[in-house]
């Protein structure tokens, strides 16, 4: 076995351990409450993972003023996890579909 497949053995067998999310007191929701938002927000987020991360494509339907809830697939199965914002990013093939309606639901929700 070479470096990189002993590599992405580790990662696979790091990813089953689950994701690693933030924690309540990190998400502070009495100070920073949740918005939820439908359709979901299709972006590109780094998750944590035991000894790794992965860029994986989500969506997003809650957020707050500083974290994100990445909703993913990992072949069958469908993760959860709320990051910090800013490992999150908006998926740039699909960033202009819905850009005006968010921004005028957003701006008249605050």
């Amino acid at each position: 076995m070479n470096r990189e497949q002993a590599t992405q053995l580790q990662a696979q067998y790091a990813r089953r351990a689950g994701p690693i999310g933030l924690t309540v007191e990190e998400l502070d929701f009495e100070h920073f409450p949740a918005k939820n938002g439908y359709p979901g927000i299709p972006v590109k987020a780094w998750i944590r993972f035991p000894n790794c991360a992965e860029l994986v494509d989500g969506e997003v339907f809650a957020w707050t003023a500083k974290a994100a809830e990445v909703t993913w697939k990992d072949g069958p199965v469908t993760y959860r996890t709320w990051v910090w914002s800013s490992a999150v990013t908006r998926r740039e093939e699909l960033m202009n579909r819905n850009l005006g309606e968010r921004t005028n639901r957003d701006s008249s929700s605050k």
